[in-house]
């Protein structure tokens, strides 16, 4: 069984490592699929990778034996949250964030690990950082959890995915961005909500959503006020209304 500390109730949330069975191929690494589990309490919320007009996404500090690596923290869709009157994207109530950790020189039978997780959560006009320290053992993956195992799995199919033939193109016009996404008669995007990885591109104060016009969907949102200059890159999730899975496009102008 994984035996990861608990956090305690600072920042108005709990975190956790979870581990899942290793993934072993001969002649590469060991590949250990892992989700830092956030719970945070009732009527608060944390961030997405773009925490929208404020906010803080949630970051990891890894002490890792010789040998072992960890990926990037990455994030499942979000949802709108509002701190005040400030739109926020994020989480609230249970999220499972996946990592990936690698082991080089092959399993051991102890492969210690630490990480400090930091995060903010906020409610209504109030903030609170928690920061906590989570220690768990590499080596304990070949025995886990089945249950959390299935959530780790989960975790990861529940992530974005790119369509290679879903395009994006984007005009600028009078503080105004049209977004076209084209390529996608097989998908059902119409009622889709936008979200954008790129920070301060797009205005976040009103939901981003698809609406189908004729072969392809298109959406109208105001250019970000802190946008400095011309869009020429942007990076989108899109979240289907019938709980199809989330889509990842880019576009570079």
């Amino acid at each position: 069984m994984i035996s990861p500390l608990l956090s305690q109730e600072n920042g108005h949330a709990t975190a956790e490592l979870w581990l899942a069975a290793p993934i072993v191929r001969e002649g590469s690494p060991t590949v250990i699929p892992a989700a830092l589990r956030l719970v945070y309490e009732k009527g608060w919320h944390g961030y997405w990778i773009n925490p929208g007009e404020g906010g803080m996404k949630t970051e990891l500090r890894w002490k890792l034996p010789a040998g072992v690596k960890a990926g990037d923290l990455q994030y499942p869709a979000p949802k709108r949250e509002m701190t005040g009157e400030l739109v926020n994207y994020g989480y609230s109530g249970e999220v499972l964030l996946p990592v990936t950790l690698t082991v080089e020189s092959g399993p051991k039978d102890h492969l210690p690990i630490e990480l400090r997780v930091s995060w903010l959560a906020c409610k209504n006009t109030n903030c609170a950082a928690g920061e906590d320290t989570i220690k768990a053992d590499l080596a304990m993956a070949a025995v886990a959890d089945e249950a959390k195992a299935a959530a780790v799995k989960r975790a990861f199919d529940g992530l974005p995915v790119v369509d290679k033939t879903l395009r994006l193109s984007v005009k600028e016009s009078d503080g105004w961005i049209d977004l076209v996404f084209s390529g996608a008669d097989h998908l059902d995007l119409d009622g889709a909500e936008v979200f954008p990885v790129s920070e301060q591109a797009l205005d976040p104060r009103e939901a981003i959503v698809c609406r189908q016009s004729g072969s392809s969907f298109r959406a109208r949102v105001k250019k970000n006020e802190y946008a400095s200059s011309e869009l020429t890159s942007l990076a989108l999730i899109l979240v289907p209304r019938n709980g199809g899975k989330p889509l990842k496009v880019d576009w570079k102008k």
